[in-house]
């Protein structure tokens, strides 16, 4: 079975000129793909905003309660 990518299987891979292109570490490749830290404190911020928000739902269904005595 002939692939359609046969014809370029066994060419030999490109390597960048070192000089030009150094090689980056391992530590430098791993800070590319480290967790995006714009959204450091943002789940706290959520959760406080959730707990805020509660307390102003409670203090407004109390605020009712205490009307319709």
């Amino acid at each position: 079975m002939s692939s359609k990518y046969e014809d370029i299987m066994n060419h030999p891979v490109h390597e960048p000129d070192p000089v030009r292109h150094p090689r980056m570490s391992r530590g430098a490749r791993a800070a590319q793909f480290a967790s995006f830290a714009a959204l450091t404190g943002y789940s706290e911020l959520v959760e406080e905003t959730g707990d805020r928000v509660c307390e102003e739902v409670m203090n407004e269904t109390v605020f009712e309660e205490i009307e319709d005595i």
